[in-house]
């Protein structure tokens, strides 16, 4: 297993734990606990040109880990955050290069929850993920390929590069899946959302909120975080 390393700090009753796993950056906010009690995990992933330290992130994570007890935590996707590159969308305009990247961004999830059940007190029977634009394009290939996710949320996403083809969602068949659209979503087609959520093979649920892509007001995060209580 890659090398892990960590720093930590409290913060209003939380501990927030900055790691890093090989060369993958990611930051976990964790509630007060007895060892023996073991908490769900949550990956919050962020969009395009953001990072795990921006608020669409922390924000959430430090809301949910305070109010229901979840592990929460956010990775660095590949060319963002403590690794960014001049322009990450390079790679999102070359298809083989974008399956590369989500393919590397697959196994950094499956990686991070085995380092972080191995040093904390996670349950990996309760894995939850919520991404958004991009976070939810990589989450996709992501948790279906991890196999352990009982619940997921892709908001303003649909099929593409990333996410990969619709055929390729039969392994999501016992994650229950919310997908989240935005009524005038100028970067993903409806047609791809579409795609995206009659593809999925299991339980799931389609949302549309109003405001254009770039929008990720409160009723995104709420629309989320109902759908992962219900399911966790």
């Amino acid at each position: 297993m890659a090398q892990f390393e960590s720093s930590e700090s409290e913060s209003g009753g939380l501990r927030d734990i900055r790691f890093r796993l090989g060369e993958t950056p990611g930051r976990l906010w964790l509630p007060g606990s007895d060892e023996d009690e073991a908490l769900p995990l949550v990956f919050i992933q962020h969009p395009g040109m953001s990072s795990k330290d921006d608020t669409i992130v922390a924000g959430p994570a430090r809301a949910w880990a305070t109010t229901h007890r979840w592990a929460c935590l956010g990775l660095d996707a590949p060319g963002h955050g403590e690794r960014a590159v001049p322009d990450p969308f390079a790679a999102m305009r070359d298809p083989e290069q974008a399956a590369a990247m989500a393919s590397q961004f697959a196994g950094e999830v499956a990686a991070a929850v085995d380092a972080l059940a191995e040093r904390y007190p996670v349950d990996t029977g309760r894995l939850g993920y919520y991404g958004y634009s991009l976070g939810a394009m990589l989450g996709v290939p992501a948790v279906a390929g991890d196999g352990r996710f009982r619940a997921a949320v892709f908001a303003a996403a649909g099929t593409g590069p990333l996410s990969g083809p619709a055929e390729g969602l039969a392994r999501l068949a016992g994650t229950a899946v919310r997908v989240i659209a935005k009524e005038r979503d100028e970067v993903v087609s409806p047609d791809a959302t579409m795609e995206l959520y009659a593809g999925l093979p299991g339980e799931k649920d389609l949302v549309t909120l109003p405001g254009g892509h770039f929008a990720v007001g409160d009723d995104v995060v709420g629309a989320a975080e109902e759908w992962l209580v219900a399911n966790l």
